[in-house]
């Protein structure tokens, strides 16, 4: 299926090049610590040990679980990305201090959603890697069936090939933002999100037939947001696409980008487990290659980390400055930058195990400790509860703010 000789091209070119072929409601803002805390959690474990710091931080976002299984003050997809960077902290710690939790509160959020699926569909998909986490730190199979049962959902809202021409590009492969009636916005982070899943769910496939759907799948979607959604000087992903008006939205989030990244190591993860040939494997070193170039764009763009090397966003949601938004403030923006974080962690996990690019290596253990660090002197109380501006100043912890906060805790493990 990988057979093609890329002499000459770039990564992307040449990942451009196997695409073409392949497809001829928000809560009110919520105060960290404004509700009674559970009695048998202790905020603040004794000690300041890395871990003793980074469990204070998911004791206290934990502390206001409800009972349906969600989090006060934070809307369905945040809860979901609040909970992966919990089971990301216990799998990169080496410890299982919360699998029992997490079982727990994902079995609460399926009594009201079943398979935890909801009408947006990088909503459920955000759901399905969080399953996808939860599985590979405890291995049981219902968090597998879970994210199955969100890929065969979404699966219907991928475009075929050839049925929208957008400005000359196909949009097929491209997944639908929602399933409601009508929708008209396909954009980068919902279809980034289907082609990891796709990905991972392909090494979980008994049979060579599945595996190859799975994958076929992955590299499908990623194509389009090469094809349609990349900025090839910047190496960063754009926003979305008007399938009915045709118009283009090239807002720069960092979670794009992130997402994107994902997938990518995920599709390189996927097709290394395969026995290739030497071809073959320049195919799949190349989804390696692009993800290392998107992240070292990533932790040097001037508009997303601050002179400080802090990462910020402060397009997404400004500290400072005339727009400056409250600290208090309901905005899922504060979490974006916190997926991007996510995803370079992931990153570097397979660098190493893979013993590539050791430049890059450092460059993502620098950046990861940098943002720890930066966290621990200008973003906290010193009570484990975090503020929106990872650079600070230290203003009021939200539940938005601890979530993003998650990653960050997460991230320092795996390197």
């Amino acid at each position: 299926m990988f057979r093609l000789i890329y002499e000459g091209c770039s990564p992307v070119k040449a990942l451009l090049l196997l695409g073409s072929l392949r497809s001829s409601t928000n809560p009110a803002q919520k105060f960290i610590g404004s509700s009674t805390t559970n009695a048998t959690m202790s905020l603040v474990p004794e000690g300041n040990s890395t871990l003793s710091i980074t469990q204070a931080a998911i004791n206290v976002f934990l502390a206001s679980q409800q009972d349906n299984g969600l989090i006060s003050g934070l809307g369905y997809w945040q809860v979901a990305n609040g909970y992966t960077a919990i089971a990301l902290h216990d799998l990169w710690s080496g410890t299982l201090s919360y699998s029992g939790v997490l079982d727990e509160l994902i079995g609460k959020v399926e009594v009201n959603n079943t398979n935890c699926i909801n009408d947006m569909n990088d909503d459920s998909m955000w759901w399905a890697i969080c399953s996808l986490e939860v599985f590979d730190l405890t291995a049981a199979p219902s968090h597998l069936t879970v994210a199955e049962a969100i890929w065969q959902h979404v699966n219907h809202f991928v475009i075929p090939a050839g049925k929208y021409i957008i400005n000359g590009t196909d949009m097929g492969g491209g997944v639908i933002w929602s399933s409601k009636p009508n929708e008209t916005q396909v954009n980068a982070v919902t279809t980034g999100l289907y082609a990891e899943l796709s990905a991972r769910l392909a090494t979980q496939q008994a049979d060579e037939t599945g595996r190859e759907k799975f994958l076929a799948s992955a590299v499908n979607s990623f194509s389009w947001i090469l094809r349609s959604r990349f900025d090839q000087d910047g190496y960063v992903v754009l926003d979305h696409v008007d399938l009915n008006t045709g118009e283009s939205y090239n807002w720069t989030f960092t979670y794009n980008t992130g997402q994107a990244i994902a997938a990518s190591v995920a599709i390189y993860n996927t097709l290394k487990a395969k026995h290739l040939d030497l071809i073959q494997s320049a195919t799949t070193d190349a989804y390696l290659d692009l993800a290392c170039n998107m992240a070292s764009h990533a932790m040097n763009r001037s508009s997303w980390v601050d002179s400080n090397g802090t990462l910020t966003e402060p397009g997404a949601y400004p500290g400072t400055g005339p727009d400056k938004k409250p600290a208090w403030q309901n905005d899922d923006a504060v979490g974006f930058k916190a997926i991007l974080l996510r995803s370079l962690a992931k990153l570097y996990r397979v660098l190493v195990r893979d013993n590539a690019h050791p430049e890059m290596q450092t460059q993502l253990v620098h950046f990861i400790q940098t943002q720890f660090q930066t966290l621990q002197l200008r973003d906290t109380n010193g009570k484990g509860q975090y503020g929106p501006w990872w650079d600070g100043p230290m203003d009021l912890p939200t539940s938005h703010s601890q979530m993003a906060a998650l990653d960050v805790m997460a991230a320092i493990h795996a390197v």
